[in-house]
């Protein structure tokens, strides 16, 4: 099983040949050839690594054990015809998922979609190498979405000035974009589970079994994805967060005060937005009116109403230093 590069090996990845499995700028993934062994490299430096090194492990098995039903044409040297269906499985992703979950095959929707390419006569795809194919291309889809949020926290991590360290201001800084992240976990999660049962389809297609009883076990995975699809949609509004990148003007504004006053001490921190309120100084957009033992006033400029942020919610008890975390302000 593979795991992260070095910095040195990086570096040497990068400026060398990196192997038949990466993916040329602009080029699709290819499952029939493919791994994961790009996204590790990519993603290997960055702070959330350790946290997602074993979903990569678990994701790599998934890919490992579908390559199996793949050796038939990969020890035939990968013909042309193969590789343009397994290219044309992953373009077609979207549609296949639409089409099996209407009809409830997903067999049937990869063989009667022309973009996908898989040729009607021989040589041609066995349903358990289509179901392979699908599998390793979920298995890659999931990675992708480890890896955008592994990216995503590293990105915001570098703008705050945060380093892979500062333990309390990266817990202070996620708890920001917990939304956001929360439902790229939930989305790989979901991911995770179709790239198996894929290949859960690949194992049960392989061994013969009665046509009516492999049909009725795509139903019911395609069922399945039809719900969670559904249900998605239904709590999406309801996703608690900020977006990343999108920093709300009290959280820039508290930021700032402490920046200013170099200190995160919530004493000298309440002291400073007296000062503001006193003098009527705005800072990030933000007029402080008022603060007590409970909350902190204050109104976005250019609106007269003013809000309350709770102060529990910027400076936890169980810290001595002020956290900034407005997800339950209000």
């Amino acid at each position: 099983m593979a795991t992260p590069p070095t910095p040195d090996e990086q570096s040497a990845s990068a400026s060398g040949d990196e192997g038949d499995s990466a993916i040329e700028e602009g080029m699709p993934f290819n499952p029939l050839t493919g791994d994961l062994n790009d996204l590790r490299i990519t993603h290997g430096q960055c702070w959330l690594w350790p946290q997602i090194t074993a979903e990569f492990d678990r994701l790599d098995v998934i890919v490992h054990n579908a390559r199996t039903f793949l050796e038939p044409l990969t020890t035939a040297g990968c013909p042309d015809w193969a590789q343009q269906a397994a290219i044309g499985i992953v373009r077609s992703n979207l549609a296949i998922h639409q089409h099996a979950e209407h009809h409830g095959s997903y067999i049937a929707a990869a063989r009667s979609l022309w973009t996908t390419r898989i040729p009607h006569d021989p040589p041609t795809l066995s349903d358990a190498q289509i179901f392979a194919l699908l599998a390793i291309h979920e298995a890659r889809l999931t990675a992708e979405t480890f890896g955008e949020i592994a990216t995503g926290i590293e990105d915001e991590m570098q703008q705050a000035g945060i380093g892979h360290n500062d333990g309390e201001d990266i817990h202070c800084l996620r708890s920001d974009i917990a939304g956001w992240e929360r439902g790229l976990w939930h989305d790989a999660a979901d991911r995770t589970g179709t790239a198996e049962k894929f290949l859960l389809m690949a194992n049960f297609a392989a061994s013969a079994p009665d046509p009516v009883a492999l049909k009725k076990a795509e139903s019911q995975i395609a069922t399945l994805r039809s719900k969670a699809r559904k249900a998605e949609a239904v709590v999406a509004p309801f996703r608690n967060g900020r977006p990343r990148g999108a920093t709300a003007r009290i959280t820039r504004a508290l930021n700032a005060i402490v920046q200013e006053i170099g200190s995160r001490d919530i004493k000298k921190v309440l002291d400073h937005i007296e000062y503001l309120y006193s003098g009527e100084h705005m800072i990030e957009g933000v007029l402080f009116e008022d603060a007590n033992d409970v909350f902190v006033f204050y109104r976005h400029e250019g609106e007269s109403q003013y809000q309350k942020i709770r102060i529990d919610s910027v400076w936890p008890k169980s810290k001595t230093n002020i956290c900034i975390n407005v997800l339950n302000a209000f």
